[in-house]
């Protein structure tokens, strides 16, 4: 689910109530563009706030107190993230919630009952992985989360211990004919085979235990050695784990962009077999629903446990779609904006939407 829990408790807590939802695009790295966000901020509190002109004195009041809140609580041009979006959700009983939020929205102001969530949807992607960097002598395995990086795991190759008496060497007292030996170089080939067999070792067993957890795994390092791992994955791990060439033993900060391309992909793969499952489901089991009719009803049974929807359907029924996720979201259910790569699979028959259910809607008759 692309919703952080934050977010889907402030969702939970106000569903009914009205709600301030202010989303601002990202900043320009032109500076003399940075202050185009707050013009354009202006002229959305203007609209709404004209959309409001036959509305209840109290409602109009509680509009402008939740416009003054998000307005004292905007970050500065200096403190505005560049390359990334914000977003405040106000109450009109007081609950606020601001969140940090990756480029892509557009400058919007919403007052209705409950948050302004699709928008949202668009751009967060959550960004938790294990991020797994390996060559024959190091291993690292770090945990990402929000941005940051954690280190779970850091160890080298055990030392090569010191090489005794081998033919490499000039002879010593004793030696004779019948002596065998190996040489020096064979030695310390075979002492870093089996170091590397351990390090590697280590990792794996160590990955194996993180494997409960479900999360996305990004696998780098020297490429021999990355494309190694991957064949020795568990099942577990194998289906969610993903290969980022960029990726080496730098510092996995320095390759925070390919990482998250590679978890975008591991996404885009994962939903893609999500909604031939629905599809799958809908025709063999009627657990599923496709199209918007469907959802709909699948929604007001509380039937959904996991939606999907793409751009194209929530252009075409903006106010139905964010309805829908609503009510999916407080129910507990997962739900996904459709990776571009879907367009086809679901603006077909499906109409743009699909749903994966708790129960046959036959049931519920």
């Amino acid at each position: 689910m692309s919703v952080s829990q934050e977010l889907l408790r402030f969702i939970r807590a106000h569903r009914g109530e009205l709600t301030l939802s202010v989303y601002i695009e990202a900043t320009p790295a032109d500076p003399a563009e940075r202050r185009n966000w707050r013009v354009h901020l202006r002229q959305q509190v203007a609209q709404a706030r004209d959309a409001l002109a036959g509305a209840p004195q109290e409602e109009r009041d509680a509009f402008e107190r939740c416009v003054e809140r998000a307005l004292d609580h905007l970050p500065t041009d200096q403190a505005m993230p560049r390359g990334g979006s914000w977003a405040c959700f106000c109450a009109a009983g007081g609950d606020q919630l601001t969140l940090a939020l990756p480029e892509g929205v557009e400058t919007s102001v919403h007052w209705g009952i409950g948050a302004l969530v699709v928008p949202y949807l668009r751009v967060a992607e959550t960004e938790e992985a294990h991020v797994v960097q390996v060559d024959r002598n190091h291993v690292r395995i770090s945990r990402l989360h929000d941005g940051a990086f954690e280190t779970l795991l850091a160890q080298d190759a055990d030392a090569i211990t010191e090489i005794g008496p081998y033919m490499s060497e000039p002879a010593r007292v004793g030696f004779h004919g019948g002596t065998r030996g190996r040489t020096g170089t064979d030695e310390v080939q075979r002492q870093r085979r089996e170091a590397t067999e351990r390090l590697h070792a280590v990792l794996l067993h160590r990955l194996t235990a993180l494997a409960d957890g479900g999360i996305p795994l990004v696998v780098g390092g020297a490429p021999e050695s990355a494309a190694h791992l991957l064949r020795m994955l568990p099942p577990a791990l194998a289906g969610h784990a993903a290969l980022s060439p960029v990726l080496r033993m730098q510092s996995p900060a320095e390759a925070l962009g390919p990482i998250r391309e590679a978890l975008h992909t591991l996404r885009s793969r994962h939903q893609e077999s999500r909604v031939d499952a629905i599809r799958e489901a809908a025709h063999a089991t009627g657990r599923a629903a496709l199209g918007y009719e469907g959802t709909a009803r699948a929604a007001e049974l509380g039937a959904i446990a996991e939606l999907i929807f793409s751009e194209s359907a929530w252009r075409q029924h903006p106010k139905e779609i964010e309805q829908l996720v609503q009510r999916a979201l407080a129910d507990g259910a997962e739900v996904a904006w459709a990776d571009a790569s879907l367009k086809r699979a679901l603006d077909g028959e499906a109409d743009g939407i699909v749903a994966g259910l708790r129960f046959p809607l036959a049931a519920a008759q």
